[in-house]
């Protein structure tokens, strides 16, 4: 028969999976449900896509928004010239039995222009302008629906369809400008060496280093009247 100690000591022991199972048990229950990604430098593995949009909002915002911009507007234009071709290919068909339908296309020009204004403009400039909305604009959500739709969307509209046209067509004159270039470029450099050498070392023998700028600026002058001459003269 054991001693009352020998009793208290076997009471008080507990087995060791009774000790695991009860340490597991604890951990379960005080590890957190979920972990938030805080930063984009610090991304983790639980956070979602929408953590990760929303951390990069408030770390980098323009660069975000107007990403997010050209991704929107050029899915958008991409979606519209796939329907507006459909819709031609539908008519043609009905107005001509016999000939030959055209499968959708994608209009990459009309894509890269609406992707173009929605990093440069659309996403850059709602950014600072409802920031200042909210800072600056009157506290009721009408007038301030009022003051963006009657002062800001009208030259905003203007703007884009001036830098939708102007885009569209710097990248069809991209071809010939290269072969007018390429027909050129060798004259041109020639002359150059005649004009800017003599001009280069003047500068830098006769000026100090803080008119440099200017002066080479001011032999511009004639530099600049001599191609548009030499241009006019081509035409």
């Amino acid at each position: 028969m054991g001693s009352c100690s020998d009793v208290a000591d076997h009471a008080n022991h507990k087995p060791p999976q009774d000790e695991a199972h009860s340490s597991s048990s604890s951990a379960v229950t005080e590890r957190p449900s979920r972990i938030l990604c805080p930063s984009p430098a610090n991304p983790c593995a639980d956070a979602s896509l929408l953590d990760t949009y929303n951390a990069y909002l408030e770390s980098k915002p323009v660069l975000t928004k107007a990403l997010t911009a050209a991704t929107v507007q050029g899915l958008g234009a991409a979606l519209g010239s796939i329907l507006s071709s459909r819709d031609s290919v539908e008519s043609s068909a009905s107005g001509n039995r016999g000939g030959q339908r055209r499968g959708r296309r994608v209009d990459w020009l009309e894509v890269f222009a609406f992707a173009l204004h929605g990093g440069l403009l659309n996403g850059p400039i709602g950014h600072y302008w409802f920031e200042w909305l909210d800072k600056n604009g009157p506290k009721s959500k009408s007038k301030s629906m009022l003051l963006d739709q009657l002062c800001v969307q009208p030259p905003l509209l203007f703007a884009m369809f001036v830098f939708l046209d102007m885009t569209r067509a710097a990248v069809r004159e991209i071809k010939p400008s290269c072969g007018r270039t390429l027909s050129t470029i060798g004259p041109t450099i020639v002359s150059s060496w005649r004009f800017w050498p003599f001009a280069m070392w003047a500068t830098f023998k006769y000026l100090k280093k803080k008119h440099y700028t200017v002066a080479l600026n001011l032999c511009s002058i004639a530099w600049t009247v001599y191609l548009s001459k030499g241009k006019k003269s081509s035409e």
